[in-house]
């Protein structure tokens, strides 16, 4: 017989199993309507007034005559700007505690590609409601920087129970980071790499070994079908063993994966490209600072760069080459940018970097697009998130004013068609 406890236990359990059924019922169900605002859709232009639909999580309709049904939930946001939810293009959230420290940087080899940060993501992080106050809904979340190859990294939505749930894409990159991090960790241990030279030398090293690995796969997995087909035992190879470093860079060698690369000077930067052109890879960089001194050379490559807050320019003595208009300048040649915040410390940062930018010659509808559609073309998402427009997630910020011109607070967060924030 069950005690009387063990059946007020079992009755709090099922009764919070149904509440989170019906909560993603009505998710999936649900017809929101907000009307009365400025559509940002980014992709098909300004709507004055008009009305953005939800149903199912996803969005139905955004224009100027859209019927609202009888059912929908209707949200007057008169007065007000909606733009899709923003995205982080660089940060660590979800993988950073206040009490307990970071799980993003695994300081004790300088070869990590193998480290996977959705092992690492929390989805009860504390910092992660917070982000969503500030109208970001998405966020590239990635390895540390301390060392040369330092993981891979994830696609996430702000949303979810597990990090299943969170995820867009995984995996979107492995990460390399070039300059004073990796040489400054491991030179004060007496570990190589110390150097530039150092760093650069092991990233073809570790490239070479995982090209050869590669091959030496690819010619057991030929002998061996050769071996299924004659039944020659003689003949059967041996396999080679497993090595998850070089596993992890196989798509990279392939061009499957982009590299993310950390570097903020012009050498540097100049480094990358040399490597990735001598081994075909697909590169993006992140930081950046000196980007605009070889932007001629990255928009015939095509390569986008993941700016770092303005806040960011100067702090060291290899930023100090960053300019406050290096957005309008890179985005003027043709560059693909995105912003970042590249920490949880930054949650506010993307719109102040944005504004920054805008103040400093960068167009408003530029900014908008590095914040949305930019990142999620980026990395491989655009058909799900960037932009208002039908099909898309429901992926949605609420501002009381125009954030690029002028402060604004957020209104409204909602995720996959659920209020997610909303100010008291």
């Amino acid at each position: 017989m069950v005690s009387s406890s063990r059946r007020k236990l079992l009755f709090a359990f099922l009764c919070a199993v149904g509440s989170a059924a019906i909560l993603a019922s009505s998710a999936e169900t649900e017809v929101i309507a907000i009307k009365g605002g400025t559509l940002y859709t980014v992709t098909r232009g300004i709507v004055e007034g008009g009305v953005l639909l939800i149903r199912g999580g996803r969005i139905e309709a955004a224009g100027k005559s859209i019927a609202i049904p009888k059912e929908a939930r209707v949200i007057e946001a008169s007065g007000a700007a909606i733009f899709p939810g923003f995205i982080d293009a660089f940060t660590n959230l979800g993988a950073n505690e206040v009490m307990f420290g970071g799980d993003f940087d695994e300081a004790t080899s300088p070869i990590t590609p193998q480290l996977r940060i959705t092992e690492s993501i929390n989805p009860e992080n504390e910092f992660i409601p917070m982000a969503r106050k500030t109208g970001t809904t998405a966020a590239l979340v990635a390895p540390g920087t301390g060392n040369l190859l330092s993981g891979q990294s994830a696609f996430v939505r702000l949303s979810g129970t597990t990090v299943a749930d969170m995820i867009v894409k995984f995996p979107v990159a492995v990460h390399a980071n070039l300059g004073e991090a990796p040489k400054r960790r491991y030179g004060q241990k007496g570990q190589y790499p110390s150097t530039r030279m150092g760093e650069a030398a092991l990233l073809r090293q570790t490239l070479t070994e995982a090209r050869e690995y590669f091959a030496a796969a690819a010619r057991y997995a030929e002998k061996k079908d050769d071996y299924e087909k004659t039944g020659l035992k003689a003949d059967l190879p041996t396999r080679p063993n497993t090595n998850l470093k070089y596993e992890a860079l196989i798509p990279v060698i392939q061009g499957q994966l982009p590299l993310v690369v950390a570097a903020e000077r012009m050498d540097d930067i100049l480094t990358a490209l040399r490597i990735a052109d001598e081994f075909g890879l697909r590169i993006i960089f992140s930081g950046g600072a000196d980007a605009w001194k070889v932007k001629d050379r990255l928009a015939k490559a095509k390569i986008p760069v993941l700016l770092r807050p303005a806040a960011a320019a100067h702090l060291t003595m290899e930023t100090r080459g960053a300019l406050p208009d290096s957005a309008a300048l890179l985005r003027k040649a043709g560059i693909k940018i995105a912003f970042q915040t590249g920490e949880t410390e930054n949650l506010g940062g993307l719109i102040d970097q944005a504004r920054s930018a805008v103040a400093h010659g960068l167009s408003q509808e530029e900014a908008i697009k590095a914040l949305t559609i930019s990142p999620a073309e980026i990395f491989g998402a655009a058909d799900e998130l960037g932009s208002l427009e039908k099909g898309k997630w429901a992926d949605v910020v609420i501002f009381d004013g125009n954030p690029f011109l002028a402060p604004a607070r957020v209104r409204m967060t909602i995720i996959g068609g659920r209020v997610i924030a909303e100010e008291n």
